[in-house]
């Protein structure tokens, strides 16, 4: 196979954006097509191969898997190794967990299924994940053991017919992945069948070089040019509210496909993509792509999220440096057939990769390994399992869904009067509340839904789950129960509003992907409807007035502060890591104001009735034990159990203020 330069160009113009926009840098919001545009190339350079040798009678799949284990495990391998004993050293229990559960997972090549299957809503943000990134590794290697099979039982078809057979997988694939783009948003980005579209991409430009190699003139450069805008286009205009892949992700994948099929030497682009530079960025480009996202999940691990635009460039830039000597000493090495043999190779890599995998389980099944740390370290991180401890009964989720009739009674009354509505903010309220109320001698329901605010007719952006549903039980059942009397409603209200997540302007940005509210009759362009904000906000105030004249008491609790750092975590770390506090953790009034000013608007605008009553969270932990700041710590204890839910004593707090309006109002 004749070498191209400017293929090598392209990787570049991959991994570049890539590291870019997971160092947070705005501008290539969009960055992250690179993965795309690497299985392109892939599915190209496999296929052009693969076909090639079976035309020739040469291949074997023995060579083949090879080749594979050459390019790919030694880096990885070597990556992983540095990456471990950090993750001894900084990592608190859960966190340690869930890496020892990563790396069993990649050395498995199956890392894309643990992250598809841990990206839910209590999950530890992705972001802090070093070995995130390999699920892309996954798919391609689950691709290359399906592939080269497809080939071979097809190796005595026509190049017209096979083109005909990939077209028709590429298209069921795409379709697949528009699909599931709504359906099944966070599958959709990690498995195969909804990716085998942009690898088979460069199979069919593969297959099909004898109608396109020969072209060249001012097709070759308009086709060329056209390719690299569509793939610029994406770098710079994508986001995380960009639904990926699927139809959209056809700009950086077909741009790709023109860029390899007509950006030759002499054209514009192949020009610029064979400069040396950027030639030798791609040529280190699998080794930058497996330093980068380590070293910034370290950094955020270490620095507490605080990490400064330059330090992010900084890494940047020492991820290339680490990519150049692990491409010098690690990858070429271990290529050249005349130091490591075939037997060396596959016999190492089977040892190590057993090693990695034995590691891997070690670290999982002690927990995280907590003593490690000092005593005092394990005791703060004990506070982020300080949640409800009928959690996994009485809360509902994606999966696990409780009719109300079935939903938790606690106090032992058969009948209560009071039940707490909510999101998974309310899960913690509704057992801290009926603590005071069994002292009375009542009872109270739970009726709670992970991430799914109390509001009929509305749905979140991020995922399709049975939140309208629920929500519409719920309401149906709290109609036809006349014995609850006072209905609770406590959530999130600001994220499903603002779409964003957390960020409190002192480097505590809570990290996941954005999840907007939108009418469940809209499709999802409504996210940027001007008219979003009060929509949502007029089907906030028919939720509460449907409950009013249905002849409930309705308690309206307002947000409760975000903190954008993991609270135990974040003190866990400073003990760790010897950072004196000269004052209680905190974030600032200010930006609270801010960040729930829409959604305080929307629920004032609910007019004043007999039997509603309002709660301010904000009341007690904000501008009362600090001036103008928001407290997250008391008395050296945390009052979270991660970025945003109150534990035991935070809620305590709160169903104190709820108890006082109850009382107040003669309720109980």
């Amino acid at each position: 196979m004749k070498y191209r330069p400017e293929i090598d160009g392209l990787r570049a113009l991959a991994v570049v954006p890539v590291i870019l926009c997971h160092a947070g840098i705005e501008a290539f919001s969009g960055g992250f097509v690179g993965v795309d545009v690497f299985f392109v190339i892939s599915g190209y350079l496999i296929t052009l191969i693969i076909y090639g040798e079976l035309q020739n009678e040469q291949f074997s799949i023995v060579q083949f898997y090879e080749r594979r284990v050459r390019r790919i495990l030694p880096a990885l391998f070597f990556v992983t190794l540095v990456c471990i004993p950090f993750a001894w050293m900084w990592m608190m229990p859960d966190e340690l967990k869930d890496f020892s559960k990563s790396v069993v997972k990649v050395n498995l090549f199956i890392s894309n299924f643990y992250f598809w299957k841990e990206s839910n809503y209590f999950a530890p943000d992705a972001q802090l994940a070093p070995m995130l990134h390999t699920w892309s590794l996954a798919v391609e290697e689950q691709f290359y053991v399906l592939f080269p099979l497809i080939l071979i039982l097809l190796k005595k078809c026509t190049p017209k017919i096979l083109l005909v057979f990939l077209s028709i997988l590429v298209l069921v694939s795409l379709g697949l992945s528009e699909w599931g783009s709504t359906a099944f948003p966070v599958a959709n980005y990690y498995l195969l069948p909804t990716r085998a579209w942009e690898l088979g991409i460069g199979s069919i430009v593969a297959i099909s070089m004898n109608y396109w190699q020969k072209t060249d003139g001012w097709v070759a450069q308009f086709a060329s040019v056209l390719g690299l805008l569509l793939v610029l286009f994406a770098i710079f205009t994508f986001d995380d509210t960009t639904l990926f892949p699927g139809l959209w992700a056809l700009s950086p994948v077909l741009g790709t496909a023109l860029i390899i099929a007509y950006a030759k030497p002499d054209t514009f682009v192949g020009g610029v993509l064979s400069w040396k530079p950027m030639v030798g960025i791609g040529l280190i480009s699998y080794s930058a792509y497996l330093w980068h996202h380590p070293l910034f999940a370290f950094a955020r691990i270490r620095f507490q999220g605080d990490v400064l635009t330059e330090i992010y460039l900084g890494l940047s830039i020492t991820a290339l440096g680490l990519a150049y000597l692990t491409w010098r000493f690690v990858e070429r090495p271990f290529r050249n057939k005349l130091k490591f043999s075939r037997k060396q190779i596959f016999i190492g890599a089977t040892v190590v990769s057993i090693s990695f995998i034995v590691a891997g389980k070690v670290g999982r099944l002690q927990e995280g390994i907590p003593d490690r740390l000092p005593l005092e370290v394990r005791d703060m991180v004990a506070w982020a399992h300080d949640k409800n401890p009928r959690r996994d009964e009485c809360h509902a989720k994606k999966g696990r869904f409780i009719e109300p009739e079935k939903s938790c009674v606690y106090g032992g009354v058969v009948s209560p009067k009071f039940a707490v509505l909510g999101d998974s903010h309310a899960m913690g309220l509704a057992y801290q509340l009926s603590l005071k109320l069994i002292q009375q001698g009542r009872g109270l329901r739970e009726l709670s839904y992970s991430a799914c605010a109390p509001v009929v007719g509305y749905r979140r952006t991020d995922k399709v789950d049975e939140c309208p549903k629920y929500n519409q039980h719920v309401q149906q059942f709290l109609f036809s129960h006349k014995e609850i009397e006072t209905v609770i409603l406590f959530a999130r209200w600001p994220l499903y509003l603002e779409g964003k997540r957390f960020d409190n302007q002192q480097g505590g940005v809570e990290f996941g992907k954005s999840i907007y509210a939108i009418p469940v009759e809209e499709d999802l362009d409504f996210i940027k409807s001007p008219e979003r904000i009060s929509t949502i906000g007029r089907l906030y105030r028919a939720t509460v007035q449907n409950y009013l004249e249905h002849g409930k008491h309705v308690v309206l609790v307002y947000p409760v502060p975000e903190v954008g750092w993991h609270v135990p975590y974040y003190l866990a770390k400073e003990i760790l890591f010897d950072t004196e506090r000269l004052e209680l953790l905190s974030t600032s009034f200010e930006v609270f104001k801010q960040r729930t000013k829409n959604a305080n608007e929307q629920l004032d605008k609910i007019s004043d009735h007999p039997n509603l009553a309002r709660v301010k969270v904000e009341e007690i932990f904000c501008n009362t034990f600090m001036v103008d700041r928001c407290v997250a710590q008391m008395d050296r204890k945390p009052l979270y159990i991660d970025t945003n839910h109150l534990n035991s004593i935070g809620t305590s707090m709160l169903s104190t203020k709820v108890m006082k309006t109850l009382q107040e109002n003669q309720w109980l």
